[in-house]
């Protein structure tokens, strides 16, 4: 049933993505809120269900003090679960918290970032997978991300240095969300120079050979913390909780070939969308996560979707290079649609069971 409101809402933002001339100029906003009251309603409401996190996160709500769950999991999800549980919550009481937390300021976040034109096609694409797997599922990577992408709009609003606090509240809701510091400290403030694209390039040719001759980049940093996360990891990977990864994966291909269209019409797009240099900054190093990582499936996974939310801007960019624009839309559209149906084919999260 949760996959039947997805699509239906997904439907519904392509069809508005098409007759968005038509529309008053404050239809917008009661549209973001409409999405945003949506999607907090089918992210508190979600089904349990033995493929997702649920029922991990459950565990982990019932026995807060355990020595292995504070020292594999952050402290404030430890915190909040602690006081729902004296308190008389559930676990729901904790996903209905972080669903109205991180979606609300995720959406205003993108939306301050992106034009109207943009949003209408980047939140179907984010339904069809990021939704799915941050709002309905991991919700502490999710609610890193949200202020992640809170710090990148005060990045790109100029605002110097005032992006650290939110960063450092992200770090302690997630701990990849340390990550994020790269594009926040490199991305240039005003439009890239082709020395600047052609090294995005190189990042992610790099991080293809790191694949290729079977390197992990990561395992090398010689930092406790990184290290000890590692050695979980690769516990869980020897007990098989992780298997190996298709590097080559279609939509894999599809990010690619995508971050080097728009790299190719960088100046026709950057004309219309100013976020678009960190855009371009994150899908790069998500790449360069998934092939250098790759050896390290879930290290490659996790640090990949991190960096590469930003990608339902990304695709949705491609309509600023192709005319009439309504033809332009079709390719986001068709793309929001292929990996929403192909999560639905594998039962990605269980919820088509």
């Amino acid at each position: 049933m949760i996959l039947v409101f997805i699509f239906l809402l997904m439907l519904s933002c392509f069809y508005l993505s098409l007759i968005e001339k038509c529309l008053p100029q404050d239809f917008f906003r009661y549209v973001m809120w409409g999405i945003i009251l949506l999607m907090v309603v089918i992210s508190g409401t979600r089904p349990g269900t033995s493929v997702s996190d649920f029922l991990v996160y459950e565990e982990i709500f019932y026995n807060f003090d355990s020595t292995k769950n504070q020292l594999a999991v952050e402290s404030t999800f430890l915190w909040v679960c602690e006081f729902f549980y004296y308190h008389g919550g559930t676990i729901r009481s904790v996903i209905w918290l972080y669903a109205l937390l991180s979606i609300p300021l995720k959406v205003y976040s993108l939306s301050r970032m992106a034009t109207p034109q943009i949003m209408l096609l980047a939140i179907p694409i984010y339904l069809g997978n990021f939704f799915q797997l941050h709002d309905c599922e991991q919700m502490r990577v999710a609610a890193a991300l949200a202020m992640g992408m809170y710090c990148f709009l005060l990045r790109l609003e100029g605002k110097k240095w005032t992006w650290i606090p939110f960063w450092l509240v992200a770090i302690s809701l997630h701990h990849t969300a340390t990550a994020l510091i790269l594009p926040l400290l490199i991305t240039p403030q005003k439009a890239m120079s082709l020395r600047w694209r052609i090294g995005l390039i190189v990042l992610v040719v790099v991080g293809i050979i790191c694949w290729i001759i079977h390197i992990n980049p990561i395992t090398t940093l010689p930092i406790p913390y990184i290290e000890a996360k590692m050695a979980l990891y690769e516990l869980a990977i020897s007990n098989g909780e992780h298997p190996d990864i298709l590097v080559l994966h279609p939509i894999v291909l599809l990010r690619l070939i995508t971050l080097f269209y728009v790299l190719y019409f960088y100046d026709l797009i950057y004309e219309h969308l100013k976020c678009l240099n960190i855009v371009l900054v994150c899908e790069a190093l998500g790449l360069f996560c998934w092939f250098g990582l790759s050896e390290m499936s879930v290290f490659a996974v996790r640090m990949s979707e991190l960096f590469e939310v930003t990608e339902i801007i990304l695709f949705a960019s491609v309509i600023y290079t192709v005319k009439p624009i309504w033809l332009g839309k079709l390719y986001p559209i068709a793309f929001a649609l292929y990996i929403f149906l192909y999560g639905c084919r594998v039962n990605q999260f269980g919820f088509a069971s």
